[in-house]
């Protein structure tokens, strides 16, 4: 530009000359003038182009003083403080105090309004004195401070700083980084920025807290921790990984580097080698979720231990190949030897029963031998025994009458109606009907039985079993003989397996109309849905589109029929699980229009099949209702996990017309939010209902996890 306009002045200077020339060398009015106008001319149009570029200029310059205001704003909204020091050389610090703002070497030619934030100062206070930073330095890091200083003038070399300050009485952490340029004349420029790292600090410090703390831990519980680079061999460990086996963690670490990546086999038990190679290929190949073995490794002093390792592969190679492995090394040592000495007890006792099961056998058959000779001892040594003679007294009865009747054998035998007495009033008639068809005229050998109560002495009622018969001896009538068994423990427990026959019976009926209603209800009503907007519905495209859609809910309701009749769940949650059931369910109601369901979760992972299934079918109720009844437009379900708590937080809204759920509660009324209660129950889970005529319906739920979760059962999304 400037060239420009020069070049457009010599012309114009030239045009001038010619003018003056002309007008002095004697010629004609006509051809002065004619050079008069031509110079006027020109001088006009160097006065236009003059304008134009001070115009551009003028542009030029406002575009610059905008750019620099673009650049101040980026340079004050950085994060970081920014800085610029001019310093002076070092020849010409004679009669200079370096350390102060007087007479200083230094001169500051920019600071950030972010840098003098940090500090707590003002642009101005650093401009005028540079060395009011040193002022604030914490006092245990001033000589850090200094040295880096020192080191980075003298050096010449980037200056680097970590450290505190303390900036309105608070103690605060700090970084400087720098970098010097040398000037012509031997001065420099630091152009520099200024980081506040006190929360990174912080943050450092509590994770060096929870390292300690995990160490601690570990170490308390004798647990060795490890990282192990499969394709190199390399481990990382700690020193209890060392000490289980009694090396120094030094001699373990070289140990590695030199053996490579097969070196775990130089110190495994041969027979145990090809276990755990099996064992780390099934995991690696996704058989196993873990790498778990219990294995004998060789100690430093040679002899073997007993190592349980648990261990994952966390990160692989480009290639898939496994790359880091991390577990832990539990010396079981104490425990193998206990199950060994269990073992060898097991055994010894196993010896001891087949010898003593041997002798009882040899005794058995000499009992067998007298079994004629002792028949109606050996019978009647646990009943109740007695023989009545034909004057109704008692000739014979066993001492276990102490133990059914509280009553002695004395008492029977001095009161020989004491039995009639002890009988229950209730069976009182028919026991009376019993005792009349004993008579001499009842065939030899037959039998009488009769299932009666008595009151003992102690007043408890009892039940027993009574069987008697007439004894013939040589075609003579000796009277009868009776024996009675204390059956109240038989009785009491087949009342008890006829209540659970019944409980159970009962239960499954239950279940099978809750699967009914919780399994088929939802599919029937998405299913109404659907012939809904088909009947609505005019676009024959819409039309055929329904159709299908319809048909699919067809299909699932068919083998949801099918899984109910094989007592099965649906085969999508068995194998997706509850996230990706649910999310499939509500895009069918999704499509049909009649309805919008937002569904939003936080979790990947799977639970167990039980809490699943009965999530799903707690969830479905809930839409079923909605359907059914509630003339609602929108559902939001909304499915959170708190892996910390081991709680799954799952709340169901919609926008229907409500209910009083107080008198629904009140009258038992409502089959379908009694079911969700009752599976609720189930889960020892928790439940707040909310809804009211005209206001839509709240429900939060509230389960915990009771199982461990599996971290490789993950859902797919």
């Amino acid at each position: 530009m400037e060239d420009s306009l020069y070049n457009i002045l010599r012309e114009q200077r030239e045009k001038a000359l010619e003018f003056l020339a002309a007008s002095s060398s004697g010629k004609s009015k006509e051809e002065t003038l004619s050079v008069a106008r031509d110079v006027i001319r020109s001088l006009l149009s160097v006065q236009s182009k003059i304008e134009t570029e001070n115009n551009e200029l003028q542009n030029t310059l406002k575009a610059l003083e905008e750019d620099q205001k673009l650049n101040k704003t980026i340079f004050d909204s950085q994060p970081a403080g920014s800085y610029r020091i001019k310093v002076l050389a070092i020849d010409k610090w004679t009669g200079r105090h370096w350390a102060s703002s007087i007479d200083s070497p230094y001169t500051v030619e920019f600071v950030s309004d972010k840098f003098a934030e940090i500090l707590g100062l003002t642009k101005k206070d650093f401009e005028n004195n540079i060395f009011i930073l040193s002022d604030l330095i914490y006092k245990d890091d001033i000589e850090s401070f200094a040295n880096a200083n020192e080191i980075a003038n003298k050096r010449f070399q980037p200056f680097r700083w970590e450290g505190r300050v303390v900036v309105n009485k608070k103690v605060m952490w700090i970084r400087l980084e720098s970098v010097p340029e040398r000037n012509e004349d031997g001065s420099s420029y630091w152009t520099g920025v200024l980081y506040d790292i006190t929360e990174r600090k912080r943050t450092e410090e509590e994770l060096n807290k929870t390292r300690i703390q995990l160490e601690d831990v570990l170490n308390g519980a004798s647990v060795g921790t490890l990282e192990w680079n499969i394709q190199t061999g390399k481990i990382k460990f700690n020193d209890i990984w060392a000490k289980n086996l009694g090396y120094a963690p030094l001699e373990l670490k070289l140990g590695s580097l030199l053996l490579g990546p097969k070196g775990w086999k130089i110190l495994t038990h041969p027979d145990d080698i090809a276990y755990a190679d099996e064992m780390l290929q099934r995991h690696i190949s996704g058989e196993l979720a873990y790498h778990s073995v219990e294995i004998r490794m060789r100690h430093k002093k040679g002899h073997w231990v007993w190592i349980r390792q648990v261990g994952k592969v966390k990160t692989w190679t480009k290639k898939g190949k496994p790359l880091l492995m991390y577990g832990i090394h539990t010396n079981i040592d104490d425990r193998k030897k206990s199950e060994i000495e269990l073992a060898n007890l097991n055994n010894e006792l196993e010896n001891r029963v087949r010898m003593r099961t041997a002798e009882l056998e040899k005794l058995n058959s000499e009992l067998l031998k007298s079994e004629q000779k002792f028949k109606t001892i050996s019978d009647f040594t646990y009943d109740w025994e007695y023989w009545k003679g034909v004057d109704e007294q008692i000739i014979f009865m066993s001492p276990s009458v102490l133990r059914i009747t509280g009553y002695t054998i004395n008492e029977f035998v001095k009161n020989p109606n004491l039995l009639n007495e002890i009988v229950y009033a209730n069976d009182l008639e028919n026991w009376k009907n019993h005792v009349a068809q004993r008579t001499e005229d009842s065939k030899e050998g037959d039998s009488i039985e009769l299932i009666f109560r008595i009151v003992t002495k102690k007043g408890d009622i009892r039940w027993i079993g009574h069987v008697c018969r007439s004894i013939f001896i040589d075609g003579k009538y000796l009277g009868i003989r009776v024996s009675n068994r204390d059956i109240t423990e038989k009785v009491n427990a087949e009342k008890e397996l006829l209540a659970v026959t019944v409980n159970v019976e009962e239960r499954e009926r239950n279940r099978f109309s809750s699967e009914l209603h919780d399994g088929m209800g939802p599919l029937l009503s998405t299913i109404k849905l659907y012939f809904q907007w088909l009947s609505e519905n005019d676009d024959e495209q819409k039309k055929l589109l329904i159709t299908e859609k319809g048909n699919q809910c067809i299909e699932v309701a068919i083998q949801t029929a099918r899984e109910l009749s094989r007592g099965l769940s649906s085969q999508l949650l068995l194998k997706s699980g509850y996230v990706l059931a649910i999310d499939d369910f509500i895009k069918r109601i999704n499509e049909t229009g009649k309805l919008h369901v937002d569904f939003s979760t936080d979790t990947n992972v799977r639970f167990d099949n039980f809490l699943e299934v009965t999530l799903y079918r707690i969830t479905t109720e809930l839409l079923k209702n909605t359907l059914t009844y509630a003339r609602a437009t929108l559902v939001s379900v909304d499915f959170q996990f708190d892996s910390l708590q081991k709680k799954i937080n799952l709340k169901y809204s919609d926008d229907g017309i409500g209910f009083d759920y107080k008198k629904i509660k009140d009258l038992n009324t409502g089959l379908g939010l009694m079911n969700v209660q009752q599976r609720v129950q189930v889960l020892k889970g928790k439940v707040s209902i909310d809804s009211k005529q005209g206001k839509g319906m709240t429900a939060i739920f509230q389960f915990p996890v009771e199982n461990d979760i599996n971290p490789d059962l993950m859902i797919l999304h």
